[in-house]
């Protein structure tokens, strides 16, 4: 099963490599002198209403801070999902027999369900020994537990590459070794070791357009995990802009990735708003 993390991990690299390449030239793509030091943030709101027979709410929040210094970079992600649904369902006495009131309408009662509690964060520190080239570490957590997730976290350490036009144009690729414990709501917990690979390509397509890959995946054990999103922002004014964004979460007992029915696809598409704080 880890062979298809792989597979997937070296689809998205071999993208990756082939829209810096190939765009390169055309926008001189070069390393500043100075790249850009100081704090950079963005934060993400998105929300869902739906109502008829069932009456279905979600949300998310996302904010990415990144601290940058001579050497030193930080970045700290939150992400926040959370959706549930409330339907009515009729009544049934202890023989299973609908239960109706006077006027003989079968009596319903309202029960709520919440599908998904996703709360994740990460935070990456990196070492550049060169312009281009930077040591790092990573540690996040992931909680989900209507999916049947106590808690999964990660700790991994590697080197990395990112080539900088901007701090808002760039790409990167780092891969590394590590560890995973997987707790489940039922059962026993799982630490494994495990390899990583991370990919990111942010590019500014005009002055207000701008395109977003990303690529986290961790393989090598006997549950590996891979998290994808490609998002497409347009800047409507100031630091707003609407984000456009579609994201999948997939682990190693998925055959078939692009299946969305399967219990091990979690993908999601949205539109966000999103802030530059600063």
């Amino acid at each position: 099963m880890a062979c298809l993390a792989r597979r997937v991990a070296r689809a998205a690299w071999c993208l990756c490599l082939w829209l810096a390449g190939g765009t390169s030239a055309l926008s001189a793509y070069e390393v500043p002198r100075n790249l850009e030091q100081g704090w950079d943030a963005q934060v993400q709101f998105g929300a869902l209403a739906t109502f008829g027979v069932k009456d279905t709410s979600a949300i998310s929040a996302r904010t990415d801070v990144t601290f940058r210094g001579e050497h030193f970079e930080h970045e700290l992600v939150a992400k926040l999902y959370r959706s549930s649904s409330v339907t009515h369902v009729i009544r049934l006495d202890a023989s299973g027999k609908e239960v109706v009131n006077h006027q003989g309408v079968p009596l319903t009662e309202r029960v709520k369900s919440t599908t998904s509690d996703r709360r994740f964060l990460s935070v990456q520190p990196r070492f550049f020994f060169t312009s281009r080239h930077y040591l790092f570490a990573l540690a996040d957590i992931d909680i989900n537990e209507p999916d049947g997730v106590r808690s999964s976290t990660l700790r991994v350490g590697g080197v990395g590459y990112k080539l900088w036009k901007s701090r808002g144009h760039y790409s990167s690729a780092a891969v590394g070794v590590g560890s995973r414990r997987f707790e489940p709501v039922t059962g026993e917990a799982e630490e494994e070791s495990v390899g990583y690979v991370g990919l990111r390509l942010k590019r500014y397509l005009s002055e207000t357009v701008s395109l977003a890959l990303s690529l986290d995946s961790d393989f090598g054990g006997e549950e590996s995990f891979s998290e994808a999103e490609a998002s497409l922002s347009w800047r409507v004014r100031g630091p707003v802009a609407i984000k456009f964004k579609y994201g999948a979460s997939v682990d190693s007992r998925v055959v078939n990735p692009w299946n969305t029915f399967d219990d091990g696809v979690e993908a999601a598409m949205s539109v966000n708003l999103e802030v530059e704080v600063f």
